[in-house]
């Protein structure tokens, strides 16, 4: 088991982590849940186990990315509670040459995490031969559903291609890729998709990084009676853009369109004039609005010359998941979220005044380096005019008998993501 609660930066150790982040309403609700945040409680973390992947007897000796012992990383992500109200988190990790797997973690209180096992590991006959990036998780019924990347090479290769799988599973241990292939060309089963649109790069020439189809997130949309898929693309104009596909039975997906507000514009505002890079698409709802919170890598944060520099964690909102080929205006661009040197955003809706945001710790201007990968705990405080701010969480949260915890947990049955 692995347990961290840090509390203060001298006290952390130089590996990687796991950072959860919580969700209360605004200041105008009289719900006692709202002792959750709190602005002066100590940050909590939770990390994955340490490898020592060069050999030399010390799993702390991280200089990425030369050493990178810290295989077991947390970055792309995602969380699920099962009927018996046990946390699962499962990542692809950050090995060395050799692909990445799907890792599988535990935690029954959202302060410590037991390790399961290899969830998933790649076909090297298949389509997905190489890597394995960004599962997300959803439950259907008596089955879950697990979205992934698969690629064909290596993430610095330009003629890697990148596309949508999916494996099921009735435990949350044992997974099966679905007997299906709808990508053709290739071989082996589970390939649902590969973003091959006429908004994308991806019918063009190999090379160039074209054929990009990766970190999909899936979420219900009950106006349509449909599942809306979010995941990143190479848009025509080169950038990185959020692209959206549409499904009845989650195994055939229908491109729908992309959304302009997620892509480089030199008429945007903020970030959308420089950066150029959306992914790690999460959609969370709030009265009536979606949330679509994205990365962007490449935009150029700055901390030396901007006293509060902006996170590369921005999003934009929209009243429908409704998407279209010509760029969804329906979708507008709101700016970054309050957190710098993150990325890669979860959110576990707990209960009406409870969210829990797991941000994967990106750089060093986060406040918490060398804590690379971990997860720190954040309360969601919701303010008007589409904007949120976030504070520490205090442990117990909530009144007597309201505490975060797997009994209590009032999550949506499909996912917490719902």
């Amino acid at each position: 088991m692995v347990n961290q609660h840090l509390t203060s930066s001298a006290a952390i150790p130089l590996i990687l982590g796991l950072l959860l982040f919580v969700g209360c309403e605004d200041t105008s609700t009289d719900s006692t849940e709202i002792v959750c945040c709190d602005s002066s409680a100590d940050p909590v973390f939770l990390q994955s186990k340490i490898d020592d992947d060069d050999g030399d007897g010390n799993p702390l000796d991280e200089d990425f990315p030369t050493i990178n012992d810290e295989d077991d990383d947390i970055a792309d992500h995602t969380w699920i509670k099962d009927n018996y109200g046990v946390y699962h988190l499962f990542f692809h990790n950050e090995g060395h040459g050799t692909g990445s797997d799907i890792e599988h973690y535990t935690s029954t209180d959202l302060h410590s995490l037991d390790y399961v096992g290899i969830a998933l590991r790649n076909d090297p006959s298949g389509w997905d031969s190489y890597n394995l990036w960004a599962p997300h998780i959803i439950k259907s019924g008596n089955t879950y559903f697990m979205f992934y990347t698969g690629t064909s090479g290596p993430g610095d290769d330009p003629n890697a291609k990148q596309r949508i799988g999916l494996a099921t599973s009735t435990d949350l241990v044992t997974w099966t890729r679905y007997p299906v292939n709808n990508c053709p060309g290739t071989s082996g089963d589970g390939c649902i998709y590969e973003c091959n649109e006429c908004w994308t790069t991806w019918s063009e020439s190999s090379g160039s990084f074209n054929q990009q189809c990766r970190d999909p997130f899936v979420i219900w949309d009950g106006v349509n009676q449909r599942w809306v898929m979010f995941a990143t693309a190479k848009n025509q104009d080169q950038s990185g853009v959020v692209t959206v596909a549409y499904s009845t039975n989650l195994t055939n997906w229908i491109g729908g369109g992309f959304i302009d507000a997620t892509r480089r514009l030199a008429s945007g505002v903020g970030g959308q004039t420089t950066g150029g890079q959306a992914e790690n698409a999460y959609v969370m709802s709030h009265r009536g609005v979606h949330y679509l919170l994205f990365t962007d890598w490449r935009d150029p944060e700055d901390s030396v010359s901007v006293h509060d520099p902006r996170t590369i964690v921005q999003y934009a909102t929209s009243s429908t998941l409704d998407a279209d080929s010509s760029g969804s205006i329906n979708w507008t661009y709101r700016g970054y979220i309050p957190d710098p040197g993150v990325n890669a955003i979860e959110v576990l809706h707990i209960s009406n005044y409870i969210w829990i945001m797991s941000q994967s710790i990106s750089n060093e201007r986060s406040g918490y380096w060398a804590l690379r990968r971990q997860l720190r705990m954040k309360c969601v405080v919701w303010r008007d005019n589409f904007a949120f701010d976030t504070s520490n969480v205090k442990f117990p949260c909530g009144a007597s008998g309201r505490g975060i915890g797997p009994v209590v947990v009032e999550g949506s049955e499909q996912s917490f993501d719902n």
